[in-house]
């Protein structure tokens, strides 16, 4: 089953058959947006909570399309994200094509049922995302999407961090889905960490980040934490989280217009980790 959790749709596109704007998609595990980015605006935003049918990736798709307002357009282009666990960030240095599959495979087991796809993440150094795609989910989106380009929900998310002139000394960034989690870490202005991590109850969330912040010897009570995506300010899994670090904040998104009548201080950051994919 897919369950839709928001929708907001501008009222003037809905009737278009075809429009000039950009169809921004990401893709997970247990969820789907959608995003129509027309020059600097959104015009468009849906996201959908996949609670059963996991791999099932045409009936999923179908469940989406039946009850979207978006979908039934065609869009001038698409680019769709890619947010799944098995990726990896490579150093420039060690980055070769023909070495991707192998290094899938050695951190997370062979497998003949995905697609591997890999992209230079634009900030210093220029290192490559390298990730796994299931054919299934490949072969859904080759049947529903024409003109796509194909990325990783990572690449994007290190190119808004580091990808400006200003520099971060040190950092612990998590976006929330549901049951998963992307951490990134930040320190010495470097690139330390970042991995997708599964979790079923808040104290799951906790020994995550509490084993992160031991390994790389950050300052529970000093280091900035910044949180976003699908959480609840009033969950335990927040309380916790507020109850440990000492510099806990939200990433919140500048008000583009389309949101002024449906985001408030309070839920503000659910959005922020999908409006990131279209900066």
């Amino acid at each position: 089953m897919v369950e839709q959790k928001l929708s907001i749709a501008s009222l003037q596109d809905q009737d278009s058959p075809t429009t000039n704007a950009e169809l921004i998609a990401e893709i997970g595990n247990n969820h789907i947006a959608f995003l129509v980015k027309n020059g600097d605006s959104i015009n468009n935003f849906e996201v959908y909570e996949i609670k059963s049918d996991f791999g099932d990736w045409d009936g999923i798709f179908n469940a989406t399309i039946y009850q979207s307002k978006i979908l039934d357009r065609t869009f001038s282009n698409t680019t769709i994200f890619i947010n799944t666990s098995e990726a990896l960030i490579v150093p420039a240095e060690k980055f070769r094509k023909e070495s991707i599959e192998p290094f899938l495979s050695a951190v997370y087991g062979n497998s003949e049922s995905n697609r591997c796809e890999a992209e230079i993440v634009k900030i210093p150094n220029n290192p490559a995302t390298i990730y796994r795609c299931s054919l299934k989910l490949a072969d859904a989106i080759n049947k529903r999407f024409s003109n796509y380009t194909f990325r990783h929900s990572y690449t994007k998310i290190l190119e808004n961090l580091l990808g400006g002139t200003n520099m971060l000394q040190e950092m612990l960034k998590v976006q929330f889905y549901p049951a998963n989690m992307v951490v990134t870490v930040i320190s010495n202005n470097k690139l330390m960490l970042m991995q997708s991590y599964p979790y079923k109850s808040p104290e799951d969330v906790i020994y995550y980040l509490l084993n992160i912040v031991q390994e790389f010897s950050l300052n529970i009570k000093s280091t900035p934490v910044e949180v976003s995506g699908m959480i609840d300010i009033s969950s335990k899994q927040f309380e916790l989280l507020e109850n440990v670090f000492g510099r806990l904040s939200f990433e919140t998104l500048t008000t583009d217009s389309i949101f002024k009548d449906h985001i408030s201080v309070a839920n503000a950051h659910y959005y922020t980790p999908f409006v990131n994919l279209t900066l």
